[in-house]
């Protein structure tokens, strides 16, 4: 072969690779049209109980391009409150033009309802080349795996940004959209403590020492201030934090701190005035107190990290004895009565207890009247009482000492008077405490029952006091309403109180008088009964008062008024005839 038709050969192969190239110089890219990622709303709202919700912020993907073309988003946390572990998810909405893939290179299809979470890009592929291809994604925050609430509330920033994928050319006009995702604690899960609906209760040294006992109210705690031996608490404090919601998702630190004494997380030890203390609303907190040798009212306040108040306990540390108060239980006793005792220290704190070596005793100053043990006392729940034993009609009194005998004791109470009474009636009386009443009005009736000296008889005793075929107490005109029965039996009252309205070794009742004015009495015969004098036995008793109408009294005190005046007329018109006579005297 010739050169020259080896260069016609090379020259045609020349020409052939030429055509087929122009037949393949298309476009190596297509491009994507009108795209735009546009939110729903600029800001959304979650719980922590929530992940998605009908109001959740909802982002648009939408472009135009060619069938396979496709651009992705993918959404970050920009901006988180401190202690947050949660990352914005998209979720897919609606989609029908749309080829929505999670991985392009394995071809993971993402159906409506799943998921995507953050710094993960999500696809969005063109079916076809002739609609507008669209894409709708939720957006909103979880933790973890993708489907828990986020816990932690604040404000969250979220940026959704775009791009392209492969071959399908440059964005033309979307760009990164920001939502801001506003979290709030779901009053069930609510992590604040509230003051309310938390359980805060002082206990003394009885369940110091109970880790399993829930208390459900306060103790009354008096412990001495002296440091014991063996180190150990003597009363703690049990919180259980709850939320406004009432559950126990509250997670707030406490504090807790007080002016005397000391504070420990458990029992064994001090650890100081003021500590901070877990408050887990699963799990309750104890805070234990001890003795640090100063006497004086401790103030126990128990505040939360926020700054809420749950409670302010008060706990009475005592010094030594100084000072014995005595006080009559009984103020008439028959055979026996009671005196009570309590002991205060030098800063007038009452003690519960005596501290170690102390003792009280008690005296009385005429052992023919009355008598007391000679032992000491025992003294608990900040008193000692002491049985008095009467011996026979009169008064004596009982003092308190710190020693065996009234005049060893350097601590000693005032005398407190006792009256041994008698049983022996030799009067029996029955009152109204006024002696005038509106009608209608109420009015107290008191029975009495008094002794040859004139003095009570004892109270809370019950004697067959009327007649047995009578009504006991009767009237001759019936009241609105009364407490008067128809016993034949009375017993007065043991004990004079002002919240009963009692008064000792008497019998009141209430009544309500009549409506119509008049004199109304209330009479009875009294029995035979061995208890009463001789001289008493089947006589009456009775009381009157009188039932007064306004209207009545008011005209009665207008004639008396007209009365008086028309005196007074006569009077003047007598005296001015008298001065006339005289000056006619004058005269002449």
């Amino acid at each position: 072969m010739s050169t020259t038709t080896n260069f016609k050969r090379i020259a045609l192969v020349a020409v052939a690779a030429l055509g087929l190239g122009l037949l393949n110089s298309a476009p190596s890219q297509a491009a994507i049209n009108a795209d735009t990622v546009t939110l729903s709303s600029a800001t959304a709202a979650q719980s922590t109980a929530e992940t998605y919700t009908a109001t959740s912020a909802v982002v648009t993907v939408s472009f135009f391009g060619a069938q396979e073309d496709s651009m992705s988003i993918t959404a970050a946390l920009t901006a988180a409150p401190a202690g947050n572990t949660a990352l914005p998810t998209l979720q897919l909405v609606e989609t029908s033009s749309a080829l929505i893939e999670t991985n392009t290179a394995l071809g993971r299809r993402l159906l409506v309802g799943e998921t995507r979470t953050a710094n993960a890009a999500v696809s969005v592929r063109a079916l076809a080349g002739t609609v507008v291809t669209t894409a709708k994604f939720a957006v909103y925050l979880t933790e973890g795996n993708g489907v828990t609430a986020p816990s932690t509330a604040g404000s969250f920033g979220v940026r959704i940004t775009p791009a392209t994928i492969g071959a399908s050319g440059a964005l033309q006009g979307s760009a990164a959209v920001n939502l801001t995702i506003t979290v709030t604690d779901a009053p069930a899960l609510d992590k604040k403590v509230s003051a309310a609906n938390s359980r805060v209760w002082l206990q003394g040294p009885a369940q110091s020492g109970n880790q399993t006992y829930v208390p459900f109210a306060d103790s009354t705690v008096a412990i001495s201030s002296a440091i014991p031996t063996a180190v150990g608490a003597t009363a703690h404090i049990y919180v259980l934090p709850a939320n406004a919601a009432n559950t126990n998702a509250a997670r707030e630190s406490l504090t807790v701190t007080t002016n005397i004494g000391g504070l420990g997380t458990d029992s064994g030890a001090i650890l100081g005035r003021s500590l901070n203390v877990r408050g887990d609303g699963t799990q309750a907190t104890r805070v234990y107190i001890f003795p640090d040798g100063n006497a004086g009212v401790a103030s126990i306040s128990v505040t939360t990290a926020s700054g809420v108040l749950l409670a302010t306990k008060t706990v009475r540390f005592f010094g030594a004895t100084t000072k014995l108060t005595g006080t009559a239980v009984t103020e008439i006793i028959g055979t026996s009565g009671t005196v009570r005792v309590a002991a205060r220290d030098a800063a007038d704190v009452l003690m519960s207890s005596l501290r170690t070596g102390e003792n009280v005793y008690a005296f009385s100053s005429d052992a023919t009247i009355a008598t007391v043990p000679t032992t000491a006392l025992s003294y608990s729940v900040d008193s000692a009482v002491v049985t008095v034993t009467g011996v026979k009609a009169g008064t004596a009194t009982i003092t308190f000492g710190n020693a065996t005998t009234l005049a060893a004791s350097t601590i000693k109470s005032d005398p407190v008077s006792i009256r041994v009474g008698s049983t022996a009636i030799a009067s029996v009386t029955v009152a109204f405490d006024k002696q005038s009443y509106a009608p209608g009005e109420k009015a107290t009736v008191t029975l009495s029952t008094r002794d040859a000296t004139n003095l009570l008889t004892v109270p809370g005793t019950a004697v067959p006091l009327f007649v047995s075929t009578g009504q006991g107490l009767v009237t001759d005109k019936a009241f609105l309403s009364s407490t008067i029965d128809t016993a034949t039996t009375i017993t007065t009252a043991a004990a004079t109180s002002a919240t009963a309205g009692t008064v000792a070794g008497t019998r009141t009742y209430t009544v309500f008088m009549p409506t119509t004015p008049g004199p109304v009495k209330l009479s009875a015969t009294l029995s035979s009964d061995g208890a009463l004098a001789t001289a008493i036995r089947g006589t009456e008793i009775s009381a009157t008062a009188t039932v007064t109408d306004s209207g009545s009294a008011a005209l009665a005190a207008v004639t008396a008024l007209a009365t008086t005046v028309a005196s007074l007329r006569t009077l003047i018109v007598t005296l001015t005839n008298l001065v006339l006579k005289i000056q006619k005297k004058v005269r002449a």
